[in-house]
């Protein structure tokens, strides 16, 4: 557990904002939808208005059927007398027509009144997490480096899913119990104020017991919440990691350790939940048995002679209707607290990602086709949070067409570099310059359309090998185009076996091609975007030495006319480079030829006698 308590220590920080704060900052998304949350409202209004007035037909139906000249004062008998004037008809023969009509009406209104609220305020609430999950993901998308090394793919994915659907409990569930048993409690109690004023403050004599219950549990609900967003995390990470790496998993034997891993995190949720539950069971008894005292005593009072004489036997009924109705709205009403804290805890955590700052893009500097001219200027590094340079007084020139090669042990700085100079990572001293200007004084986009990068770690989508070659910026590209960059990477031969050739589509990360055949639609990709800058980070180490040959007669075309970065344990990839640079520990050491720095001895030499064998 102590990796996965470490995770979460690089989650934001939380409980900066208040309920209302968050709430406040949620309506901001409702606002271009006010008029769906107009007609739920109304519906709601509708909906709780027709429970009050069945509580009313009790007073029409008993004090017709007593012949007591007070059923002309009742809401419903009013409004009926008005619809349908009951004549020379007795009382009782008039609520034997009016009362079942009335019955039946009020049920249908009701329903309208329920269903427009309901679809309305699920309209509205499907809006807002569809916006905040869009959000979330593009502040992903634009996200600087180290936000993908502070949180684990799990953790993010989690966030996608699970968080925002927490939110969805909230702003769905949630909110739709909030408004129609709220209008609900109000209509009711404004009845009840209707009737006899005094009686009712009965029921608002037990209501700050209630909302203390309520504030003292929600406390309760918004840790335990946090702490089950958290795992989720964890459990969605390990399990990732696990499915992915399937293989290492079963050839190292390590079933056993990841299982313990994956029990361990849910093990945690799991014991969050229930602390949750627990909170949650205990909550709703406490206020059923103040709302029971709260009736009780209601009942003592209304009982009492002096107060019974102000009644009739249907205004009695009634009101005691109405008393007893706000039962079931105040307990869902409090039994939704754990659902909105959650919510609340998961809107905290999606608004701390919308807070972070991303990738730095305050140039303003572009050029349709950069030269290639890159130099390193006294550059350092560290990464965010280690006191450790990674690189030190950097200084390297890279002629424009011109190709150097990176040589070093495992840990001297190569691929920070490769980060700094796609600008993953902004150096911390020292400047970067392309054709003589800083890499920050270009549009983000702009300098990146300049530098084609192929990785050792190969990424491929679930789409067709076309959409995989001609991705992104590049999706304009002609099928020719297209072609032509595969017959260059040497991709096109395997391509065509395929059973729709260039429209087959590839299952998840490339599934279905071997390493090889993953690298050389990598390769298509860097040889179709056509950049001034080429870098080549291990691009040819899942190749086998026929394919290799193959794609480094293909590399040396396209790094024609190209300022080239390669970094390479290969023999065949480096020797051929006009220039190689030999790094340690984040300096450089040495650089030369190939024959310069072998016949010199040294790191290169050493490196070329224990791993450089082609």
């Amino acid at each position: 557990m102590a990796g996965l308590k470490g995770q979460r220590e690089h989650l934001p920080r939380r409980g900066e904002m208040s309920d209302w704060q968050l709430y406040r900052r949620l309506l901001r998304y409702v606002v271009p939808y006010w008029y769906l949350f107009a007609f739920s409202l109304v519906g709601y209004i509708i909906y709780s208005l027709g429970n009050v007035a069945l509580a009313d037909l009790m007073q029409f139906l008993l004090d017709a059927l007593a012949d007591n000249p007070a059923v002309e004062n009742g809401i419903v008998a009013t409004a009926s007398m008005a619809i349908y004037p009951p004549g020379d008809m007795s009382r009782q023969e008039y609520a034997r027509i009016a009362v079942p009509a009335a019955m039946v009406s009020l049920a249908l209104i009701r329903s309208i009144g329920f269903f427009a609220g309901t679809y309305f305020i699920t309209c509205v609430a499907r809006h807002l997490v569809h916006e905040l999950r869009c959000e979330l993901f593009e502040k992903m998308l634009y996200a600087p480096g180290n936000y993908y090394d502070a949180n684990s793919g799990g953790v993010l994915i989690s966030r996608i899913t699970y968080n925002v659907e927490q939110v969805t409990g909230a702003a769905t569930n949630a909110l739709k119990i909030i408004l129609r048993e709220g209008l609900t409690v109000i209509a009711l109690l404004s009845y009840m104020l209707y009737l006899n004023w005094r009686l009712s403050l009965v029921f608002f004599a037990v209501a700050p017991f209630i909302a203390i219950v309520v504030t003292v549990v929600g406390k309760h609900f918004r840790r335990y919440s946090r702490r089950i967003q958290s795992s989720m995390g964890d459990v969605t990470q390990v399990a990732n990691e696990s499915i992915g790496a399937y293989r290492e998993v079963r050839m190292y034997g390590g079933q056993k350790r990841q299982r313990d891993r994956f029990g361990n995190a849910s093990h945690y949720n799991r014991v969050q939940s229930i602390k949750l539950a627990f909170a949650d069971a205990m909550s709703t008894p406490v206020i059923q048995t103040l709302l029971a005292l709260a009736l009780g005593t209601l009942v003592w009072f209304a009982l009492d002679p002096t107060i019974l004489g102000g009644f009739s036997a249907g205004s009695l009924v009634a009101f005691l209707t109405a008393a007893g109705q706000l039962g079931k709205p105040i307990r869902q009403l409090s039994g939704v607290q754990s659902v909105i804290q959650r919510g609340l805890a998961a809107a905290e955590d999606i608004f701390a990602q919308f807070d972070l700052d991303a990738e730095k893009d305050k140039g303003a500097h572009i050029v349709e086709r950069a030269r290639g001219d890159l130099r390193f200027d006294n550059v350092s590094f560290q990464y965010p949070g280690t006191d450790k340079w990674v690189l030190k007084n950097f200084s390297l020139d890279l002629p424009a067409g011109r190709s150097v090669a990176l040589v070093g042990r495992s840990g001297s700085g190569k691929t920070t570099l490769v980060h700094l100079l796609t600008r993953f990572y902004e150096t911390t001293e020292g400047d970067l310059l392309l054709d003589g200007v800083p890499v920050q004084d270009y549009t983000l986009d702009n300098y990146r359309s300049q530098l084609a990068l192929v990785s050792q770690k190969v990424t491929l989508f679930q789409d067709t090998v076309a959409h995989n070659i001609a991705y992104g910026a590049l999706s304009g590209a002609s099928q020719q185009d297209i072609v032509s960059a595969a017959h260059a990477a040497s991709a096109d031969r395997f391509i065509d076996q395929l059973p729709d050739g260039y429209d087959t589509v590839l299952g998840e990360d490339g599934g279905g091609l071997s390493g090889g055949q993953r690298q050389r639609v990598a390769i298509a990709r860097a040889i179709l975007k056509d950049a001034p800058v080429l870098i080549l980070d291990e691009a040819t180490s899942a190749l086998d030495n026929e394919s290799e040959h193959q794609i480094q007669r293909a590399l040396e075309t396209v790094m024609a006319g190209r300022t080239t970065l390669i970094i390479a344990h290969r023999l065949s990839t480096i020797e051929k480079a006009d220039h190689i640079v030999v790094m340690d520990e984040g300096e450089i050491v040495a650089q030369g030829s190939h024959q310069e720095l072998l016949a010199g001895g040294g790191l290169y030499a050493q490196l070329y006698h224990q791993a450089f064998n082609d």
